[in-house]
């Protein structure tokens, strides 16, 4: 019951990419205010399907659901 309340108040991403460079694996979420986030852990693990960010969503005014997502260039440019 009380981690649902903690999680009810946070914004929730979704995994959309993720890739392995050398040791580490590099996850890669798009949130539901149009934001982006990023994650890195070792190879061993998993990427989580839900990522919850303790921050405040953006503004319904600032969203750019067209122009903010993440790109295959932009994950590109992070295998090296």
């Amino acid at each position: 019951m009380v981690l649902e309340l903690a999680i009810a108040g946070m914004l929730q991403c979704s995994l959309k990419d993720n890739i392995i460079v050398k040791e580490d694996l590099l996850c890669f979420y798009q949130c539901t205010d149009t934001t982006k986030e990023f994650a890195r852990t070792l190879k061993e693990y998993s990427c989580p399907q839900r990522l919850y960010v303790d921050r405040a969503p953006l503004p319904f005014r600032d969203r750019d659901y067209k122009g903010n997502r993440w790109t295959k260039e932009q994950i590109e440019k992070y295998k090296q």
